[in-house]
């Protein structure tokens, strides 16, 4: 199943190509690109057998995006969201995965585990208030995954994530950014929603890989701790990202005149070894993207629940992605003026990058201050 998902996605990259830019343009996936995506069965990758899904693993989930990314990183990005949040319903209590599943195997979930919302405990849930940012793929959705804070008197707070349908919530149509402007990452407000207790679960299970849905689920994967997994979610877009300005460029500069002298830009010696530097630095990039894989396919949730293996893929997270960062850039650089053209994919790979780099979730400089800290036996400060 894994090389018949992966032959539906390369299907799909080119109306993903052809559409990059109206994407761009529109701040949404088309229904068109997404129906596509859809039946071609890829949302459901991680989904168990038992709903319908394919039950495959990471690697699968990698390449698929893989296909994508190198032709458009917003409807990447949000390709793997959602079927990142498909697996992340897994995790659930059964009864919440009865009542997602019970219509399709793949259900459409934007949303963030960053704690925005307020969780007041009534009767058998929670009634729900709050605002979220960074919905990502919010212009087609089944549910949304929040995370809100559980306050009692006698208590200290508690983080819990939950699921609400959208016809509960009230999304706001404010995507309006210089990148990654074809995710519709748009807020989201919940006005006294009551959630049942079902359809929450303890973030600090889902980190430790001790959610609900272990229990429901006898395949391993179901008890992966949750973090390491959410950024693999970003690796295969962030390192397309810059196979695609690879590529990119080396078309834009076969065909590229200097603006004084009109010499061809492939003559130059500055154009050969950007794009000598490009197309190796994607290569490398894609062996660093493997390893990262392999390294999560192999890793026991036993391993992955110690401190420092989750701070170290954190970290290695992060500098894959201001590696990828720095060869768009570099690449950029070297295009000339025509490279800004709305109409070069060059200048979106640049300004889609760049939006990526300074993600809360990504940075390199947290990333690696969190490593330092777990390695001098100190506790991490973010989530990992």
């Amino acid at each position: 199943m894994h090389d018949e998902l992966l032959g539906r996605a390369r299907e799909i990259a080119g109306l993903v190509e052809r559409s990059a830019q109206q994407t761009d343009i529109d701040g949404r996936i088309s229904d068109q690109v997404l129906d596509q995506i859809c039946d071609a069965g890829l949302i459901q990758t991680l989904v168990p057998k038992m709903y319908g899904g394919h039950e495959l693993g990471y690697k699968t989930m990698q390449s698929i995006i893989s296909e994508i990314a190198p032709y458009c990183t917003s409807t990447a990005w949000v390709t793997s969201f959602y079927i990142g949040h498909a697996y992340i319903h897994t995790l659930f209590p059964k009864q919440s995965q009865d009542e997602v599943f019970a219509t399709k195997p793949n259900p459409l979930t934007p949303g963030t585990i960053a704690p925005n919302f307020t969780l007041r405990p009534e009767g058998d849930g929670f009634i729900a208030n709050g605002r979220s940012q960074w919905n990502s793929g919010s212009s087609r959705s089944d549910y949304y995954l929040c995370c809100g804070v559980i306050k009692n008197d006698d208590q200290a707070p508690e983080l819990r994530a939950f699921l609400v349908p959208t016809k509960e919530c009230r999304p706001i149509r404010n995507w309006d950014v210089a990148g990654m402007r074809g995710t519709d990452s748009s807020d989201m407000e919940l006005n006294n929603v009551f959630v049942p207790g079902y359809h929450t679960a303890r973030v600090s299970d889902l980190l430790n890989g001790t959610a609900p849905g272990s229990l429901v689920h006898e395949n391993p994967k179901y008890s992966m701790p949750l973090f390491p997994f959410v950024l693999g979610e970003t690796v295969p877009v962030m390192v397309g990202a810059y196979r695609g300005a690879a590529n990119t460029y080396a078309k834009f500069v076969k065909d590229r005149s200097i603006t004084f002298g009109g010499s061809k830009a492939a003559n130059k010696q500055l154009a050969q070894l950007r794009l000598g530097r490009g197309i190796a630095g994607a290569e490398l990039a894609e062996t660093l993207m493997r390893d990262y894989t392999n390294t999560l396919e192999s890793m026991t949730p036993e391993k992955l629940r110690n401190p420092e293996v989750r701070a170290a893929l954190k970290a290695r997270v992060g500098l894959i992605l201001e590696y990828c960062t720095d060869g768009i850039n570099l690449l950029i650089k070297a295009g000339g003026g025509g490279a800004f053209r709305n109409d070069c994919a060059l200048q979106r790979f640049f300004r889609d990058i760049n939006m990526l780099r300074v993600h809360g979730l990504l940075d390199s400089d947290t990333a690696t201050e969190t490593y330092g800290r777990v390695l001098l036996g100190l506790n991490s400060e973010v989530p990992m």
